[in-house]
């Protein structure tokens, strides 16, 4: 069941037409609000731009004459009003897409708690890879991560050295990496479904050929290369009449290697990497495969995790 179906979270209805993006003023969520509004025409009808607040850690200054309590409540006021005023500032901004209906939320909590909440009922989720405060710390944000790892939506990282790239504009090429897995194939609907036409879907099934892929079916059975070659020719013919309709260019590419680097090398040439929150392997069952967290992490273009 696909995450636009409004069914599909079994308590709260999905509004198909609804992005939410990630916002905390930093220039990451500028970026990512910046992709989602170049790509939201014809593509959705609703932005919710989300930003969260928490009272600082650590005792309140306060005077003589005011309790602890009433300095604990004019933190927390302060922190709201600011986190308030951050995303208000950015809707404004944004007044002029007369198509679009952009809606701007504070909540309090922490900034993944907070997304993922929202994406609950969204058709897609738009972060940048770090920001400030809760949003950063690593090369990809905490936050980022999190939600790239549990939301029911589709996960989209906006790089935020990408402001020169036009990839933050237009997506004229998509690399979507598959292996047959329900999520690979999810990421690959996904694509479909995403792309305008004339957009060029680079499918890549990478066959695993390092011995200490333990678990892989190849290690036990080489012939079984040929069957995944089957396997992705019937996946192609299957992805190609949608392609056809769509008028997007659907290009195969079946490669022997390590998945990680051959994906990675492979979306240089792309404005964007789509990629199933995991698919088979040795740690299938982890909550975000191994090979999607690593290109999460290393990734330097526009990436999008896509759960089944």
């Amino acid at each position: 069941m696909s995450p636009s179906d409004p069914t599909s979270n079994g308590l709260r209805p999905v509004q198909p037409n609804r992005w939410v993006v990630g916002f905390d003023g930093s220039a990451t969520a500028e970026h990512a609000l910046a992709w989602a509004t170049a790509h939201a025409p014809n593509r959705t009808s609703n932005i919710g731009i989300v930003t969260s607040w928490q009272a600082p850690l650590g005792s309140p200054e306060r005077s003589n004459t005011m309790s602890v309590t009433e300095a604990n409540t004019l933190v927390r006021t302060a922190a709201e009003t600011e986190a308030q005023r951050g995303v208000d500032i950015a809707r404004q901004a944004l007044d002029n897409h007369e198509s679009m209906v952009i809606e701007s939320t504070c909540s309090h909590g922490s900034a993944s708690a907070v997304l993922l909440d929202e994406a609950e009922t969204a058709s897609m989720l738009v972060v940048g890879n770090r920001g400030r405060g809760g949003f950063s710390r690593l090369l990809l944000g905490s936050t980022s991560h999190q939600c790239a790892t549990h939301a029911v939506a589709p996960t989209v990282i906006v790089r935020g050295d990408e402001s020169e790239r036009p990839s933050l504009r237009t997506t004229d090429r998509i690399v979507v990496g598959v292996d047959g897995s329900k999520n690979s194939l999810a990421a690959l609907n996904w694509a479909l479904d995403f792309a305008a036409p004339g957009t060029e879907i680079v499918v890549t099934w990478v066959w695993d050929v390092s011995p200490l892929a333990v678990g892989a079916d190849q290690f036990f059975f080489p012939e079984a290369s040929d069957l995944a070659r089957t396997s992705f020719a019937a996946l192609i013919d299957e992805a190609r009449p949608e392609a056809t309709a769509s008028n997007t260019i659907l290009i195969d590419r079946f490669v022997e290697g390590s998945p990680r680097s051959t994906l990675l090398d492979t979306a240089e040439s792309a404005d964007m990497l789509v990629v199933g929150a995991r698919g088979h392997g040795a740690v299938g069952a982890a909550l975000l495969g191994s090979v999607s967290s690593w290109l999460v992490h290393h990734a330097d273009r526009t990436m999008v995790v896509v759960p089944s």
